[in-house]
């Protein structure tokens, strides 16, 4: 009876892929990003590349995990692997010095890649965006302060009065010369108000970004603090303006004096 019977090996369960086309996809996970990074596994991988007793096989598969990964340069310098990487790359063993230079090369297209980027600013919500307009332009009105808002006196503006008279009573012939002039001086004016209006959004923005971009406590005794100095300190105003004081400086010193409260 056997001799009718025939045996077959067992076999394994099929590996063809299924009927109709379906695919097995798998979920990807927030570490699995290129410009994500864990900090832990840099610091580990620079440690594993350099070391003398690591394998080679080791430090190569070390370099290929990097490859998937887009570190942004703080992160570089911060854990050195940009400067380890580098010297792997001019290694004797080729093989290893062959997956460094692909390395580095990556990680070098992509920095240059951003370097001119502008910067994408999230717009915030409508209070956050209203409080921070109210303080551009206290801040701007702060500049724009002119002496005669402090007071004049009556010598001045005798003084602005004469002049004016004088203007009046010029020749015919040199009017267009003057409307000429007056025109050159409004829209030097303009250019000026422009430059100013910059100016103050420069300094609510420095402002903000050193509040850790928050509208807290810090940020509003700071605008308050400089509304007041630009308002009643002459010196401190034309200097902001002349850019003789720089506005880094500028916020810092009023914000460090709002932060020891």
């Amino acid at each position: 009876m056997d001799k009718f019977v025939v045996r077959m090996p067992k076999s394994s369960p099929s590996s063809s892929p299924r009927k109709g086309g379906i695919r097995n996809y798998k979920q990807s996970t927030i570490e699995s990003l290129k410009g994500v990074v864990i900090i832990e596994d840099l610091e580990r991988a620079k440690i594993v590349l350099e070391r003398s007793d690591t394998k080679e096989e080791l430090k190569i598969d070390t370099l290929k995990h990097l490859r998937k990964k887009m570190p942004a340069k703080e992160i570089l310098v911060k854990t050195g692997l940009g400067k380890t990487v580098y010297k792997l790359s001019k290694s004797k063993d080729e093989a290893i010095a062959a997956e460094a230079k692909k390395v580095y090369k990556l990680w070098k297209d992509h920095l240059h890649s951003k370097v001119g980027r502008p910067v994408i600013e999230v717009k915030c919500d409508l209070k956050t965006q209203n409080f921070r307009n109210s303080a551009r332009q206290m801040i701007l009105d702060g500049l724009k302060r002119e002496d005669g808002a402090e007071g004049q006196s009556s010598d001045e503006a005798k003084e602005q009065e004469k002049r004016k008279e004088k203007k009046d009573t010029k020749h015919k012939s040199k009017r267009k010369k003057s409307e000429d002039e007056d025109e050159d001086k409004d829209a030097k004016d303009k250019k000026e108000c422009d430059s100013i209006e910059v100016l103050a959004e420069y300094i609510e923005r420095e402002v903000y970004q050193s509040t850790k971009r928050l509208i807290n406590k810090p940020y509003k005794r700071t605008i308050r603090k400089l509304v007041f100095t630009l308002r009643h300190q002459k010196d401190v105003r034309l200097s902001v303006v002349s850019s003789s004081l720089s506005v880094k400086d500028f916020v810092k010193q009023n914000l460090q004096e709002q932060m020891n409260f």
